[in-house]
C-alpha cells in the first residue's frame, strides 16, 4: 500500500467522493467509479480500499491506513457516525485545500527572507573569518580599540567548537526531559498548558473551540442527543485529550449544574462558547447556533493567521537589515577613528 498520497490528490479525492455520494452513489459503487479516474499507484490504493470495506472495514480506518491528513480521518469518523459522510468528505476536502494553500503561501513568504538570511551568514562567516582579522592588525598598528561587538564577534570566532558542543548538550538534556514530561502528563494537562502560550494559545483555542462546536452541531442536527453527542465526542479517536474533557464536564452535570457551566471549566475552549450553548438551549437552536458560532470561529482562525503571514515577512526583512546595519557600524567606527587620527 502506498505510504502517503500527496495533498492535492487527497483533497480532489474527498471532495469528489463526497460529490458522488450526494448524488446517490454507494461508497463502493463511488470508490469504483473514482478508479477509473485516476491512475497509476493511487488507482491501486483505491482498489485496495474497496476489498478493505468489502471485507467489513469502516471507512476511518481505511482512510487511517493511507496514512491521509487527520483532518480527513476525523471528518470521515464524525460522518459515518452522524450518517452525514459526503458532506464531511467534501468539507474536509475543502478545508485540506485551503489549509496547505496557506501553507504553501507561507512557504512563498518566507522564501525569499530565507535565502536573503542564507546569504547574510554567508557574508558573516566570511567577514568573520577573512576580513575581520584583518581590520583588527589595523586597529592594533594604529592602536585604536574594538568597539564591544567587535570583541563579540572575535569571541565567537574562537569559541565555534566550545559553543556547538554546549548547545548539543543543552539538546541532548532538555529533549529526554521534554519527552519524558510529555509521557506524564495527560492529554487534557498538554492541551491546557498550550492554551497558555503566548502566541500559540489564541490560534489554538479558537481551533478546539470550532472543533468540537462543529461536530456536536452535526451529531444534534442528526438526531443524536446530547448525552449521546458528548459520548460520540469522547471516543473520538483522533484526540485523546477529548475523553478527560467530556468526563469533566460529565462530572459537573452530575453534580446538578448545567452543559454550560461544565463548558467554563475547560481552558482550551473560547469562554463565548458557554454563553453561545445557553442560549441556544434557551432558543431551542442549539445545533443551528453551535454550527453557526463554530464556523464564526473557523473564520476568526484563518484571519490571524493571515495577519501573521503578513506581519512575518516584514519581521524578518527588519531582523536582517538590522543585523546588517549593526555589522558594518561594528567596523566602520573604528575605521572613522582611525581616520580621525591621521
Amino acid at each position: 500500500m502506498r505510504k502517503k498520497w500527496k495533498v492535492e490528490e487527497q483533497s480532489r479525492f474527498m471532495k469528489r467522493l463526497g460529490t458522488l455520494l450526494q448524488k446517490g452513489y454507494t461508497l463502493g459503487e463511488a470508490l469504483e467509479f473514482l478508479r477509473l479516474q485516476f491512475s497509476g499507484k493511487v488507482k491501486d490504493a483505491i482498489g485496495e480500499a474497496i476489498r478493505a470495506l468489502e471485507e467489513g472495514d469502516s471507512f476511518y480506518r481505511v482512510i487511517r491506513r493511507f496514512r491521509f491528513d487527520p483532518l480527513c480521518a476525523v471528518f470521515a469518523y464524525y460522518g459515518e457516525t452522524h450518517g452525514q459522510l459526503p458532506e464531511s468528505l467534501i468539507t474536509a476536502g475543502e478545508m485540506l485545500e485551503r489549509k496547505y494553500g496557506q501553507q504553501a503561501k507561507f512557504r512563498h513568504l518566507l522564501a525569499y527572507p530565507v535565502l536573503l538570511f542564507a546569504m547574510t551568514v554567508g557574508v558573516f562567516f566570511i567577514l568573520q573569518t577573512r576580513i575581520l582579522p584583518q581590520f583588527v592588525l589595523l586597529y592594533e598598528n594604529f592602536r585604536v580599540k574594538p568597539n564591544r561587538l567587535i570583541l563579540f564577534y572575535l569571541w565567537l570566532n574562537g569559541h565555534y567548537p566550545q559553543i556547538f558542543l554546549a548547545v548539543c548538550l543543552l539538546f541532548s538534556v532538555l529533549l529526554p526531559l521534554f519527552f519524558k514530561w510529555g509521557k506524564n502528563v495527560s492529554p487534557f494537562e498538554r492541551q491546557r498548558w498550550l492554551a497558555k502560550l503566548p502566541g500559540i494559545g489564541p490560534f489554538l483555542m479558537l481551533w478546539k473551540t470550532y472543533y468540537f462546536s462543529f461536530h456536536l452541531s452535526q451529531l444534534l442536527k442528526n438526531g443524536f442527543s446530547l448525552h449521546e453527542s458528548l459520548m460520540v465526542i469522547r471516543s473520538d479517536p483522533e484526540k485523546k485529550y477529548l475523553r478527560e474533557t467530556i468526563d469533566r464536564i460529565h462530572r459537573v452535570l452530575f453534580s446538578g449544574k448545567s452543559l454550560p457551566d461544565g463548558v467554563r471549566e475547560i481552558p482550551f475552549w473560547l469562554p463565548e462558547l458557554a454563553a453561545v450553548i445557553e442560549h441556544g438551549q434557551l432558543a431551542g437552536r442549539l445545533d443551528m447556533e453551535l454550527e453557526s458560532f463554530s464556523l464564526h470561529c473557523l473564520e476568526r482562525f484563518y484571519e490571524r493567521v493571515e495577519r501573521l503571514l503578513k506581519f512575518v515577512q516584514p519581521l524578518m526583512f527588519s531582523l536582517i537589515a538590522l543585523w546588517i546595519v549593526l555589522l558594518y557600524v561594528s567596523i566602520l567606527s573604528p575605521t572613522f577613528e582611525m581616520i580621525n587620527r591621521l
